[in-house]
C-alpha cells in the first residue's frame, strides 16, 4: 500500500514466509499514515502462526512519530493476547531514540537485522524462520 497525503511518502508491505508475516514499512509514520500500518501488523497477526512471529521492519522508515510508538504498542498487546511475538527490525537513531524515550523498548526490544527479529526461542532450542527474498 502506498500514500502520500499532503507529501508524506510511505509504503507498507506484508510478506508470508512460512508461518512468519514480515510488515516492512518506508518511509514517514506519523498520524495521516499509521491506519495503513496498523491494518497490516492486524492482517499479519492473523495470518501468523506460533510461534513464529510478526516482524515490523522499520529499517526504511525516515521519520518515526508518536502514532507509530502507539500503534505499535497496541499491536504488541495483540499480538501477546494471539500468543505471536511480535519483533519490531529497526538501528536508525531516529526510529530507536522515540522507542527509548517513550520506554517502549522495555517492552518490545527492537532487533537491529531482520534475521535476527526471525529467530525464535523455543523449549526445543533456536528456530529461524526464512528470510524474505530482497
Amino acid at each position: 500500500m502506498r500514500t502520500e497525503p499532503f507529501g508524506h511518502p510511505f509504503r507498507v508491505d506484508r510478506q508470508v514466509h512460512g508461518y512468519a508475516v514480515v510488515v516492512r514499512v518506508a518511509g514517514e509514520v506519523d498520524a495521516m499514515t499509521v491506519r495503513e500500518l496498523r491494518h497490516e501488523i492486524a492482517v499479519g497477526l492473523a495470518l501468523a502462526t506460533p510461534p513464529a512471529p510478526v516482524v515490523v521492519d522499520l529499517s526504511d522508515v525516515d521519520f518515526f512519530a508518536a502514532a507509530g510508538l502507539n500503534e505499535l504498542h497496541r499491536g504488541h498487546l495483540a499480538a501477546q493476547a494471539a500468543g505471536v511475538p511480535l519483533r519490531v527490525v529497526a538501528s536508525h537513531r531516529h526510529v530507536l531514540r522515540p522507542f527509548e524515550i517513550s520506554g517502549l523498548d522495555r517492552e518490545i526490544t527492537p532487533c537491529p537485522t531482520l534475521a535476527e527479529a526471525l529467530v525464535v526461542h523455543t523449549p526445543r532450542g533456536l528456530r529461524r524462520f526464512a528470510l524474505p527474498a530482497t
